[in-house]
């Protein structure tokens, strides 16, 4: 009766926690400056729907005298997706003038010059990162990621696109894709509890990064494709199967181990190919420069296994002290175990219920 009682309590913290949290929602707010002449400039916007109505941050573009056109009003939240007209006067700084020497020096002066986006939050940043691209008259655009913690992301045209930049823009984004993706972390907590020791965690483990490399790596470089719809369907089928697979073994107690449970690793490779085009779509969102591609790509995919490590870690320190401190550490070490896997299958038939809707409206 009492082991009854934990699994509906677990089962209905479950259905709370999934309809609070989105699952995966790692796409940042992303925001775009084009500048369109020297003195005019167009920001436009995009913002997760993560947030209710009146709750999405304002985004203002600050350079110099530049000003809002046509009397708009800044500091107010303008909706999920918007565009603002930029002027700007350069006469009080005696810039502005006519002909091509003049457009040139104006150019030059420009690439010192301090550009910077202000996120505005009527309350607090909900965990979303930044994006920002900035496309200048002449030269390659210009991308600035930053984490949730920064709300004025500022640069210049000389901001630096060298590979250590590139290279530490797109690890942080890739560590903090896999820590905010939460169905992803699931589906790796599934395969640490199927793979048990810590020899048989290694190659589940290297099963599913080498796979999930691959479909990333071609998803990204438009060589194949999924529908972002079906992957993320497929994606919480996956973390479910293998939620199933767990309570069946533990219910099967004595009988013979099934395929899944023998070889781990076939399970994190086949469903590691599907998760990489779920990691695709987010490094889609944020795109790839267009100089340094592969580089980018590199170091996302290297992010994302240093957040997946760092979350297998903190896990299994995690397990050791609770098994530490727990009087009857084997018997309550089950329990959590069935509390933990009820939970995961609540949470990914929600999502399933979730992705699915949309097909049949």
């Amino acid at each position: 009766m009492r082991s009854v009682s934990i699994v509906l309590s677990s089962v209905l913290l479950a259905m709370a926690s999934c309809m609070a949290v989105y699952a995966d929602e790692a796409r940042p707010v992303y925001v775009e400056v084009e500048q369109l002449n020297i003195n005019e400039y167009l920001l436009k916007w995009k913002i997760p729907p993560v947030m209710s109505r009146g709750q999405e941050p304002a985004v203002e573009f600050r350079h110099g005298n530049c000003s809002l056109a046509n009397g708009a009003l800044a500091g107010r939240p303008a909706g999920l997706i918007g565009r603002k007209h930029y002027r700007c006067d350069r006469g009080a700084n005696g810039e502005q003038s006519a002909g091509e020497s003049a457009r040139e020096n104006a150019q030059e002066s420009d690439r010192s010059t301090q550009y910077a986006i202000d996120l505005i939050y009527p309350h607090t940043n909900p965990a979303l990162t930044s994006l920002v691209v900035f496309k200048p008259l002449s030269g390659e655009p210009i991308q600035i990621f930053s984490g949730p913690e920064k709300s004025s992301i500022s640069f210049s045209l000389a901001t630096s696109t060298s590979t250590s930049a590139v290279a530490a823009q797109y690890t942080v984004a890739g560590i903090e894709h896999i820590l905010i993706g939460t169905d992803h972390l699931l589906f790796v907590l599934c395969l640490m509890m199927i793979a048990g020791t810590f020899k048989r965690l290694v190659l589940t483990v290297t099963g599913f990064t080498l796979a999930h490399s691959l479909t990333l790596s071609l998803a990204t470089l438009d060589v194949f494709r999924l529908p972002t719809e079906l992957v993320e369907l497929l994606i919480a089928l996956s973390i479910l199967l293998l939620a199933v697979e767990i309570v069946k073994h533990r219910a099967s107690a004595g009988a013979e181990p099934s395929f899944t449970w023998r070889y781990p690793v076939s399970a994190s490779v086949v469903f590691g190919l599907l998760h990489g085009f779920g990691f695709a779509v987010v490094l889609q969102e944020l795109g790839l420069p267009a100089a340094m591609k592969v580089p980018a790509l590199l170091f996302f995919n290297v992010g994302v296994e240093l957040g997946q490590l760092i979350f297998i870690a903190a896990v299994s320190l995690g397990v050791w002290l609770l098994t530490r401190s727990l009087v009857r550490a084997e018997y309550r070490r089950g329990q959590l175990a069935q509390v933990v896997v009820y939970g995961i299958g609540v949470c990914s038939a929600y999502w399933l219920f979730e992705r699915a809707m949309p097909l049949f409206i």
